[in-house]
């Protein structure tokens, strides 16, 4: 989506040359995700949908800056949760239906191996 390309610039650019993003590093710019995380969740309590919107978009912005404060390519950060997502999900790969308990099962199963592994 062009859009989302262009703004994915914008931040990038932002993260290189904004000094209060600079000055904030990726420790400070964690904190101000975790701040718009929380004003997601109060805007959801408030059922306030215009709220919403506005609130996620700056959580998008600022899970991007992170990114990008991180030093971590976003594609590779994509790439890594669409691996977790297909190990995670199988049944998603599969078009199979499961109920909410065997979805939940599924996950903290292959999670457990995961870490097992390590």
């Amino acid at each position: 989506m062009r859009e989302f390309d262009e703004f994915v610039k914008q931040v990038g650019k932002s993260a290189r040359l904004d000094p209060w993003v600079r000055e904030r590093g990726f420790a400070g710019y964690v904190q101000e995700l975790k701040k718009e995380a929380d004003e997601v969740i109060e805007a959801i309590g408030n059922n306030d949908r215009e709220n919403i919107r506005e609130e996620l978009g700056d959580v998008l912005y600022d899970w991007l800056h992170a990114c990008a404060l991180a030093g971590i390519p976003l594609r590779d950060i994509i790439a890594s949760a669409a691996e977790k997502l297909q190990r995670r999900k199988p049944y998603l790969r599969e078009n199979r239906s499961v109920s909410s308990e065997e979805a939940v099962a599924i996950w903290k199963r292959v999670k457990e191996e995961e870490h097992a592994r390590r």
